[in-house]
């Protein structure tokens, strides 16, 4: 059997998305390597002190991100609510009455 030899690009790309992904065994199917090599990957890389993991960001930091977004989301479809109800309550005063009138 013929020994693979793989780019560091290659390398890197698959270090990153391991990072990713919570699941490093299908990455490792459609990548095509064994997982240990990738694990193997991720400890030269770290011992680099180029760990790719420091620049994802933590999961509580995004968390906060999308809390934010949609209170604002909340409050927009609130205040829509609110101003849809105010005109159904103005054009419910004028049933029955003539504009020309």
């Amino acid at each position: 059997m013929k020994k693979r030899f793989y780019s560091k690009e290659f390398k890197s790309e698959a270090v990153r998305l391991s990072y990713q992904r919570e699941n490093i065994k299908e990455l490792a199917d459609e990548l095509g390597v064994k997982v240990d090599r990738i694990y193997r990957w991720r400890k030269l890389d770290s011992e680099d002190g180029v760990s790719k993991k420091a620049s994802k960001p933590p999961s509580s930091q995004i968390d906060n991100q999308e809390v934010k977004e949609l209170r604002k989301a909340l409050k927009d479809a609130q205040l829509e609510l609110e101003i849809l109800k105010k005109a159904v309550h103005i054009f419910s005063k004028s049933d029955g009455k003539s504009i020309n009138s």
